[in-house]
């Protein structure tokens, strides 16, 4: 695979004021882009609710009063009043279930967080590998409108010395148009396209720098697929669903077992009489015993586990599809690296015949015009190549 990533590495390229590599662009990615510092935030709630689940339920305090006589105010002798506090007691240890299912739902935010990484990070990939194939396809297109103006000067001379039909002189000031519009077309993608990737990763530069591809082995299959599975974050996930979703249910069926509230009062009857006691109360379950959310943690429960079977299977076939997508993408890069410096020999040759009134001006944009597709073809199997590696490497864990 080594000698495939030459053609990627060695392209020549020209950089103006701050340069973003992959790497920083991909760190600012990370910790600046807005979508996953929204994101990251749900970790933080779920550590509020861990604190929330540690609460015990808060103690009622009520009173009652009565003094006045309405047929005799200054009669104080029968005035009334009370003092009393309510407290709840949970059992069958909601508190602690509770508590259980917070923290685990805390991990499966947490690992959740982490697999949305990939989808965040692909966003990346694509918007840095286009912003790429925009500056290459700029350097190409300025190169070529740079080489056709100075065939354009040998026409010239070619013509004001009678070598060279008014008409095919004509054909080639106008086909100097097309070169023309190639460049800014491509000079306004390029534009535009690093301005969406400035908004990405919150980053003020001026040109990227070319991709740098470490030496990886994704040759076996069978074990990118292992260290998938050990690696992934959205199977980790699954399975901290699974837990939480078994953390759920204990914590239902605990609250079909009622709770215990105590009392203590203290009551006060005219001037002479004062009485303290104490006292509970507990809900008889005999209608509400918390059946139907029961029902639903134990369908989520099901619902978890064959998410967990799928994303398995899910992650198996992604990595299957991008192996095959990279192999074949390896292959097309190949076949235009071989014929690379055969179709550029072509160009020189063309242009040192058409100096030397040795071919026609049909068989010089022809030749050109055979070039630049090539030039652009070839430029795309790079960033195809790239962005296929890019995307098993994620597929595998490696983010």
């Amino acid at each position: 695979m080594k000698k495939y990533l030459v053609g990627v590495l060695t392209v020549c390229t020209v950089s103006f004021g701050q340069t973003l590599t992959f790497e920083e662009g991909l760190n600012n990615f990370i910790n600046k882009n807005y979508d996953i510092l929204i994101q990251k935030n749900e970790i933080e709630k779920s550590k509020a609710d861990i604190i929330t689940a540690k609460l015990r339920p808060n103690p009622t305090f009520s009173s009652n009063f009565t003094f006045y006589n309405l047929q005799n105010f200054q009669d104080r002798s029968n005035a009334q009043n009370s003092f009393r506090i309510d407290q709840e007691i949970e059992t069958a240890n909601k508190r602690g279930l509770r508590i259980k299912l917070a923290e685990k739902m805390l991990e499966y935010t947490h690992l959740n967080f982490k697999s949305s990484l990939k989808d965040y990070l692909n966003t990346y990939l694509s918007s840095y590998t286009q912003l790429l194939s925009d500056k290459l396809q700029l350097e190409n297109s300025k190169s070529n409108l740079q080489d056709y103006q100075k065939i354009l000067e040998v026409a010239k001379l070619q013509y004001e010395k009678g070598f060279l039909s008014q008409l095919d002189y004509e054909k080639l000031k106008l086909n100097l148009i097309d070169y023309q519009k190639d460049y800014y077309s491509n000079l306004e993608n390029y534009e535009k396209d690093k301005e969406f990737l400035k908004f990405l990763t919150q980053t003020d530069f001026d040109d990227v720098a070319l991709i740098e591809i470490k030496d990886t082995n994704l040759n076996n299959l069978d074990d990118l697929i292992k260290t998938a599975l050990e690696k992934r974050y959205d199977i980790k996930s699954s399975k901290a669903n699974i837990e939480a979703s078994q953390a759920q249910l204990n914590l239902n069926k605990a609250m079909a077992i009622p709770n215990i509230t105590v009392g203590f009062e203290i009551d006060g009857y005219g001037e002479k009489y004062k009485f303290f006691g104490v006292g509970f109360s507990v809900p008889i379950p005999i209608f509400d015993r918390n059946q139907g959310e029961i029902i639903k943690s134990k369908i989520n429960l099901m619902q978890a586990e064959l998410q967990y079977e799928k994303s398995i299977q899910q992650v198996k076939t992604e990595v299957r599809q991008l192996y095959y997508s990279l192999k074949s993408k390896e292959t097309i890069l190949k076949e235009y690296q071989e014929k690379y410096e055969e179709i550029k020999k072509l160009k020189e040759n063309t242009e040192k015949a058409f100096s030397l009134r040795g071919i026609n001006v049909l068989t010089l944009l022809d030749t050109y015009k055979l070039y630049r597709e090539f030039q652009k073809n070839y430029t795309q199997a790079k960033i195809d190549y790239y962005t296929a590696l890019y995307q098993l490497k994620l597929a595998i864990g490696d983010y």
